[in-house]
């Protein structure tokens, strides 16, 4: 028996059920222990459609004395702070050097602002999936009802190409959804055996 009246589409059910149980798998695993950064960078507006960054600086006291070690670098003038170069607005501004870019002769102080940066993640090529317990519980539902569903494609199609009567078909399809809710209800999902 082969089928073919689906033209075998109804693969693509076993597809996307095995990739959701591989997520889910992953989604469970015990996840590897975060490493926290906290640090102080400068941001340096000297073009007036990008900047760049000196990271690194363990205080904003640091950040602001590496600043101030240039004696061409000093607090940003009013009209300067005022402007929106920055998210958390302008600090600094240079007393020589001006922005490259900027429009019909405009000239603009090179600007610099300080910012604490903080992040928690995980170490580099840590394969982790973070799914709270209530969207992993959606997610096996969705696999319950995608494999369901290649259960009844699988055996309409079956039916439809002439492999299977139409008894046969209502037969088959109680006894593969009862033997696949058996499967489901004994699930190991973090050990999923799909390759």
């Amino acid at each position: 028996m082969s089928g073919g009246y689906f033209n075998r589409h109804m693969i693509a059910f076993g597809e996307i059920a095995n990739s959701i149980e591989r997520d889910i798998a992953r989604a469970l695993q015990p996840k590897p222990e975060k490493i926290h950064k906290d640090y102080w960078t400068i941001y340096e507006k000297d073009s007036f459609v990008s900047y760049h960054s000196y990271m690194g600086f363990a205080s904003y006291e640091d950040a602001e004395s590496f600043l101030l070690t240039d004696k061409t670098i000093v607090k940003a003038e009013q009209k300067y702070s005022e402007q929106h170069f920055f998210v958390d607005g302008v600090i600094f501004q240079s007393t020589t050097r001006y922005m490259s870019g900027t429009s019909d002769g405009e000239r603009i102080l090179v600007l610099y602002s300080i910012h604490h940066c903080y992040y928690d993640r995980y170490p580099d090529d840590a394969d982790v999936l973070e799914l709270s317990d209530e969207t992993i519980n959606v997610t096996k539902e969705a696999y319950r009802q995608i494999r369901i569903a290649e259960i009844y494609a699988t055996r309409v199609d079956w039916m439809m190409s002439g492999d299977d009567s139409e008894e046969n078909f209502r037969e088959r399809i109680k006894e593969d959804l009862a033997e696949f809710e058996k499967e489901y209800a004994s699930k190991d999902w973090i050990f999923s055996d799909v390759d």
